[in-house]
């Protein structure tokens, strides 16, 4: 088993790995370069799962009440500061992509008024939608 220096190490490189990710999140969600989201939510998703990993490991290795001694105890704070910002940006991200989905609630809305203002109807939230008329002028 690694000793608790390596494994904190790895996760510290994780988590500056995982900061980074996520301030490039921010930047596709600003420029709405939805391929990049894409890419990157799998590169978060894999990092995330190693974080976990490494975070099992410490919570069962066998010299873990060496966290409160020195050095491990600096390199435990680094590593919960780097998680605590990587926390704060992630919720600052979905933040960003709340608003980004009303924005495109809102031109979806619009889209439908202006295709077709006559059938325009509410459904049972609240929300606009069109509805076909399947031929109801048809007389037999």
């Amino acid at each position: 088993m690694p000793d608790l220096e390596q494994l904190l190490n790895k996760q510290t490189l994780n988590l500056e790995r995982l900061l980074f990710l996520i301030d490039q999140e921010k930047q596709a969600l600003i420029s709405r370069d939805a391929e990049k989201l894409l890419s990157l939510a799998g590169d978060k998703s894999t990092l995330l799962d190693n974080v976990k990993e490494i975070d099992t490991q410490l919570a069962n290795h066998p010299e873990k009440d060496d966290f409160a001694k020195e050095p491990i105890a600096t390199m435990v704070n680094d590593a919960k500061v780097l998680m605590s910002e990587c926390q704060v940006k992630n919720q600052e991200n979905g933040k960003l992509i709340e608003l980004c989905n009303a924005s495109i609630n809102r031109l979806a809305q619009a889209l439908q008024m202006s295709r077709n203002a006559s059938s325009l109807t509410y459904d049972g939230k609240g929300k606009t939608s069109t509805i076909a008329t399947l031929g109801n002028d048809l007389k037999a």
